[in-house]
């Protein structure tokens, strides 16, 4: 069977929600010989599931969670602290649940990128969090972050250790990085005490829309050893009240 039926026939059961029965079949119609092997792992169920402790639940963003993208897009600053270079919302409702569902459907290989809602333990949504230009050859991806203001104290790093668990333990990924423009002191603050290192200053290096100047932007990065250092290990278990995250 050619694999663009494979993927045309998980693609329909994707678009269903039914993501057990994709993996199933992808995992009936490949071989693990084969060199598209690497599409069994990316139809594995785990990928649409909660990421999820008392504390925190990171549920896969999708079009139902429509409102809550207009609520925290509309928050003044967040767009220019969590990715000054996005796109405006769609102001058509259907059009923007329809991208949401999109994103949602894919597989890594197709969007390259992993969007969540970051909840409270009460499924309040606070937050979201991106994986971005997902690199499958060299086992990176970008991460983006943002929260409402006034969200729960320890909610974001709570969020970002249970994506260290998802990300350096399931995925087997190698690295993660973060670009953060040098005007924003704090995001740089935050991230550094989230176990990564600066890796570079990046001059005059992206354009900001709002002020048509080109700005300097700091490459950081966090790789495994660094993830689950005693000290993020220690903050961890503080803020996820010695729980591990069900995957």
């Amino acid at each position: 069977m050619k694999i663009e039926t494979i993927l045309e026939h998980s693609l329909s059961l994707r678009r269903q929600k039914q993501y057990d029965q994709a993996f199933k079949y992808v995992a009936e119609s490949i071989s693990p010989e084969s060199p598209y092997a690497y599409l069994i792992w990316q139809h594995n169920p785990i990928f649409w599931s909660d990421i999820s402790t008392k504390a925190c639940v990171l549920t896969r963003r999708n079009s139902e969670d429509h409102e809550f993208i207009r609520e925290i897009f509309s928050v003044p600053r967040f767009v220019r602290s969590f990715n000054r270079n996005a796109q405006p919302l769609p102001n058509n409702t259907a059009h923007l649940q329809q991208i949401l569902d999109d994103e949602m459907i894919s597989i890594v290989s197709e969007s390259r990128a992993l969007h969540w809602v970051i909840r409270d333990g009460n499924k309040q949504a606070w937050g979201v969090l991106s994986l971005c230009d997902m690199s499958l050859t060299h086992q990176r991806s970008e991460i983006l972050l943002g929260m409402l203001p006034h969200a729960p104290m320890g909610l974001s790093a709570s969020a970002m250790f249970m994506l260290y668990e998802f990300y350096f333990k399931f995925m087997k990924f190698n690295k993660l990085i973060s670009f953060i423009y040098k005007d924003n002191p704090n995001s740089l603050k935050s991230t550094l005490h989230l176990g990564f290192e600066v890796e570079g200053e990046l001059l005059k290096h992206n354009l900001d829309p709002e002020t048509g100047k080109f700005m300097d932007v700091i490459q950081l990065g966090l790789n495994r050893t660094e993830a689950f250092s005693q000290s993020n290990q220690r903050l961890a278990r503080r803020l996820l009240s010695n729980s591990r995250p069900h995957l």
